[in-house]
């Protein structure tokens, strides 16, 4: 079985951010100073406890993040790496992001019966890509998975849901996207993998270049506008029929000034 983690990393907190915080600011930032997120590392922990299980597993791993930290990753000997560059496609746009790993799954993965991600990828706190993603490659989508468990050729992942804990029985393909609890800590690597991983060739895959709508879609963006806030209070009689009128229509008002 061959599983494919999706790491793309988060702003290191040891470096300071740049003064001027826009989003190509912060995505330049996190460019040259990345590090794992908890989420990441949960999602790569969560392969290697299947592969320590069961040998006939393969790990792949697709690195949107800088050298550095692809090297950092390889520490952990996944069977193969490779590093994808972005180049000008923004984090905040889902919809590119998604397509483009999409593509580099399919280039790069074709085999993989399982997808394995943060959940969050790099997109700002958003977390949306996984549910775009699995969406994209027509795949079941599991979120927030804690473990993941091959018992006699059934694969089964625990989620968390609001109500609790679900354990889920998993299709032949599936995505999933890891949140962090203390059962998918990941290991520390060996140092002798480390000092490996700084020597070794890091193929990298070049994301194809984008049509530009992005850019269009955020010059057509305005700045917000602070609402008028009003502290004037006013009571409603009637009947509750009467009530829910006479509130409708004061919410329409307020909208239209």
């Amino acid at each position: 079985m061959d599983i494919t983690v999706l790491i793309s990393g988060v702003a290191d907190p040891r470096h300071s951010l740049p003064k001027e915080l826009t989003v190509d600011a912060l995505q330049a930032h996190l460019a040259r100073h990345g590090t794992l997120s908890p989420f990441d590392e949960a999602a790569l922990e969560l392969s290697l406890s299947l592969r320590d299980a069961d040998p006939t597993v393969r790990v792949n791993v697709l690195v949107a993040a800088d050298e550095a930290l692809a090297r950092k990753v390889l520490g952990w000997r996944p069977d193969a790496l490779h590093r994808l560059e972005f180049g000008a496609i923004p984090r905040w746009d889902t919809d590119q992001v998604t397509r483009t790993l999409a593509q580099a799954l399919q280039e790069l993965a074709p085999q993989t019966s399982l997808v394995l991600t943060g959940r969050e990828f790099g997109d700002f706190d958003d977390g949306s890509v996984p549910a775009g993603l699995a969406r994209i490659l027509g795949m079941p989508y599991i979120a927030l998975a804690l473990r993941l468990q091959n018992d006699g050729g059934t694969r089964t992942a625990l989620r968390q849901t609001l109500g609790g804990l679900e354990r889920v029985c998993l299709p032949a393909s599936t995505l999933l996207s890891a949140t962090n609890d203390p059962g998918n800590r990941l290991r520390h690597p060996l140092m002798k993998n480390v000092m490996m991983a700084k020597k070794a060739t890091l193929p990298a895959w070049q994301a194809p270049a984008q049509t530009g709508e992005a850019t269009l879609r955020l010059q057509r963006m305005a700045p917000t506008v602070d609402p008028v806030r009003r502290s004037a209070c006013e009571w409603l009689e009637g009947s509750p029929a009467e009530k829910a009128r006479a509130l409708a229509k004061a919410l329409l008002e307020d909208v239209a000034t």
